[in-house]
């Protein structure tokens, strides 16, 4: 089962780096997210749609979920964020010719 990043974890996050006095940054961002799997792009949109919801460190975390609710842009980028699973994760990109195989490959030469 597939995990997604929700408004409530993000709202989460935010609340408590705000409450340390920190400034919510791609570095801060970056490091409470290790455990999703988000591109840097993603990373970098997400940081600006959070600037422009204009949070402040004296918002209850309600308050910030409920800002982050407002933002449909938010809420596409939050929808490509997954948690990254236990398991093997293959991230691969091809072009050209030839296959695509991620794991052991198996050729049976038909014998």
């Amino acid at each position: 089962m597939e995990e997604f990043l929700t408004g409530a974890i993000l709202s989460g996050i935010a609340y408590d780096v705000m409450k340390c006095g920190v400034a919510l940054s791609i570095d801060e961002l970056k490091q409470r997210l290790k455990g999703w799997l988000i591109t840097d792009s993603e990373l970098l949109a997400l940081a600006n749609e959070m600037k422009k919801l204009e949070l402040t460190d004296e918002m209850s975390e309600t308050a910030i979920e409920r800002k982050i609710a407002g933002s449909p842009e938010l809420k596409q980028l939050l929808e490509n964020i997954k948690l990254a699973s236990e398991g093997n994760t293959i991230l691969q990109h091809h072009s050209g010719s030839g296959d695509n195989i991620g794991r052991d490959k198996i050729i049976h030469s038909g014998k």
